[in-house]
């Protein structure tokens, strides 16, 4: 069982049954035991996948919050971000190469598959607004870096009564 936990308006905190951040991921465990299945009772592999984290890490400087999330296989053209004052959302859509029968040659069957199509997002509340016109996206090596300005804070002003 998986979840998310909110502290005090910070980023979501992921945990899951087995323990929070520490430990195996409940994903890893069913993996595994689904391998020992197959291999005990000779059921088939799984073929399909569905479930796909963004794995996410969120730092802070003086100056902007810095989001860095893996996105291995993903091409940038198939990453969305909006920012929007305090809100920031990630979407990848996974798209896993098909191989298709060939004249001549033997057919294919899966033996494991783990790859995934489908699309996943995260949603990241910040705790405070940034510049989503100075914000900027860098996609490397599987890894999207989210460099996002603060806004100024605003000066209190009091108003004179006439």
């Amino acid at each position: 069982m998986t979840g998310f936990i909110r502290f005090n308006g910070n980023p979501n905190v992921r945990w899951n049954s087995v323990g929070l951040h520490g430990g195996r991921h409940a994903s890893d465990v069913d993996r595994a035991l689904e391998s020992l299945a197959s291999q005990v009772f000779g059921t088939a592999a799984r073929t399909e996948t569905t479930a796909v984290d963004l794995r996410a890490d969120v730092r802070e400087t003086t100056t902007a919050y810095i989001l860095q999330l893996d996105v291995p296989g993903v091409a940038k053209e198939d990453i969305t971000v909006d920012v929007d004052e305090k809100t920031v959302r990630v979407e990848a859509t996974f798209k896993r190469a098909t191989t298709e029968a060939v004249e001549g040659v033997a057919a294919e069957t899966a033996v494991l598959t783990e790859r995934v199509n489908g699309a996943a997002s995260r949603n990241f509340r910040l705790p405070q607004a940034v510049d989503a016109e100075q914000a900027t996206a860098h996609h490397e090596h599987g890894v999207l870096t989210l460099t996002l300005p603060k806004k100024n804070a605003t000066t209190q002003k009091r108003l004179a009564i006439n």
